[in-house]
């Protein structure tokens, strides 16, 4: 009774919320007698909430909860936070930013894991890519926001973290202790292959300055490297700019991304920038599903312009620009304002989900292949030895699908999607 009771009541807000927020955000004027008929239904509906219900409802609890309930039905980066999850948050902040390695989304309303940062405390500990998120320090992380949820995995270095963790193919969760770490990996490396071709692994472009990688990048082609592979699985972090920064390495000329609006309206075109070229060498790109944020946006410029061919698997689909606006409350509210597109038009984060993310020119290993590898490698899907052995053999054909495109005198141009 008491459950049914608060559902009415966060129904009834949200609702009120809903159109309040319209007409506060958009301008827009709730008209027509259909309309109001509507409002009418949800104010009599909150009415009765307010004199029926069994207790006195606390109405700021209730129009926190309206306010957060309208937000998750946006897209996983918006974000509402009451003053105290605020000033909880900062406080979180300034004791320190030692962390995880890991990059959190969301799927169907529950936390999900990205990616994984190689050499991290999460990589360490077993926490993979697919994971979802049940509990923070036994804090469960449902009903809050990615932002929230990734203050949680920061703080001092040296302090432990509990987390529980729901994971495919298991029947009961996971529950692991980490030690946050400050990012001791270099996530910039380089090397020389076989038939002069140089290998560039960025695996971090929040912590990888775009100086660093154009030092790597320049040191291949001085050792005698003729051909290119960009090595961008699992990075996933990064803000459209480190992203264009990295294409731009790479074209000389033409749009690296650009973004729209909810009328579909252009509000940002980057294109690159001919002082910040580097080289024209043949080019593929790697990219699996822990791709995201950045790193789809090079993949996508560097595949619509021709410049490369992409080979792996489609990425993740992160890309939307965030506005924060503090409110008088002293509450925040993050809203997505815009989304990124590939030069073709491509937006790299759909909610439709089968459309979001970057599709490779060359998939690899194809579905078949994936699954056979899997069959033969191993049946307990939570193996330790066995997953490793299984990102390990995917790697390589990965890798190998790249050296043979490239093993042509130039990597082909593929048409844009």
């Amino acid at each position: 009774m008491f459950h049914r009771g608060k559902l009415l009541v966060f129904a009834g807000s949200f609702l009120i919320a809903l159109y309040g927020l319209s007409a506060i955000f958009y301008g827009k004027v709730v008209a027509g007698n259909e309309a109001y008929k509507e409002l009418g239904v949800f104010i009599d509906v909150f009415n009765r909430v307010k004199s029926d219900y069994v207790e006195v409802p606390n109405m700021n609890t209730v129009q926190e909860g309206a306010m957060r309930g309208l937000i998750d039905a946006l897209d996983p980066y918006c974000s509402f936070l009451s003053r105290e999850q605020y000033d909880s948050l900062q406080k979180r902040k300034a004791s320190g930013n030692a962390g995880l390695g890991i990059v959190l989304s969301k799927r169907a309303d529950v936390i999900y894991i990205v990616a994984v940062e190689h050499d991290s405390a999460a990589a360490e500990a077993g926490v993979r890519p697919g994971d979802y998120l049940i509990s923070v320090n036994d804090q469960d992380v449902e009903n809050l926001s990615i932002l929230e949820v990734d203050s949680l995995l920061h703080g001092p270095a040296s302090s432990k973290v509990k987390l529980t963790l729901f994971r495919g193919g298991i029947t009961k969760p996971l529950v692991l202790e980490l030690v946050l770490k400050n990012p001791t990996s270099n996530p910039v490396s380089s090397k020389m292959l076989d038939g002069n071709v140089g290998f560039l692994n960025v695996s971090s472009l929040s912590n990888a300055s775009a100086e660093q990688i154009k030092i790597k990048l320049k040191t291949l082609i001085s050792a005698g490297a003729k051909k290119l592979i960009l090595d961008l699985r699992d990075c996933a972090d990064g803000t459209p700019g480190d992203g264009a920064d990295l294409a731009n390495f790479f074209m000389r000329s033409g749009v690296i991304y650009f973004s729209q609006n909810r009328q579909g309206e252009k509000v940002q075109v980057v294109e690159a920038n001919p002082e910040k070229y580097v080289t024209d060498l043949p080019l593929v790109v790697l990219i699996d599903g822990s791709t995201a944020s950045a790193a789809e946006i090079a993949a996508g410029a560097l595949k619509d312009n021709q410049r490369a061919t992409v080979v792996g698997e489609k990425s993740f689909g992160i890309g939307s620009a965030q506005k924060t606006i503090q409110l008088k409350s002293g509450g925040l509210l993050i809203l997505s304002t815009a989304k990124f597109c590939t030069p073709s038009g491509k937006i790299i984060q759909d909610e439709s989900g089968s459309k979001t993310g970057i599709l490779p020119d060359v998939q690899a290993p194809e579905d078949d292949q994936r699954q056979d590898l899997a069959d033969s490698l191993y049946d307990e899907k939570d193996n330790a030895e066995k997953y490793k052995q299984f990102q390990e053999e995917t790697d390589k054909i990965q890798l190998d699908k790249a050296l043979e495109i490239l093993s042509k005198d130039r990597a082909p141009a593929k048409k844009a999607a």
